[in-house]
């Protein structure tokens, strides 16, 4: 596809002289309507929320072996909550929730960086407008 195209990348209007493959596939993938960043830092934040009602209930005390899935998923920011737990577990609990969520949150925009870095490798030079 040639043409004179313009796209919204990182807040600036881009014009460039071709489409590329990469690109088409992440403006249907990334502009939609859920932005897909959210969506692990979502999921974290509801396994979370499960596993600690199981942890609070009695009854759903099966849903409480969640967490330690995602102490495992969240191994690189866990080791805080690892070492914090044996004495201070609402700390660790809260880090884990804050933290964690934080982490996959900075997880998308990185991988999101990547696949625009990628998508846009082979552009001519880009002439901001606006």
């Amino acid at each position: 596809m040639s043409g004179n195209a313009t796209y919204q990348a990182l807040g600036t209007d881009l014009c460039v002289e071709s489409t590329t493959p990469a690109r088409l596939i992440y403006s249907v993938f990334m502009n939609r309507a859920i932005r897909w960043r959210y969506v692990f830092p979502s999921l974290h934040l509801l396994a979370c929320s499960i596993s600690y009602v199981g942890l609070l209930i009695p009854s759903l005390q099966c849903l409480g072996i969640v967490f330690t899935f995602v102490l495992l998923a969240d191994l690189p920011v866990s080791l805080l909550a690892y070492a914090l737990g044996w004495k201070y577990s609402a700390l660790a609990v809260t880090w884990i929730f804050v933290a964690g969520t934080l982490w996959w949150y900075l997880l998308g925009r990185a991988v999101q960086a990547a696949f625009l870095g990628f998508a846009q490798r082979n552009d001519p030079p880009v002439k901001l407008t606006g």
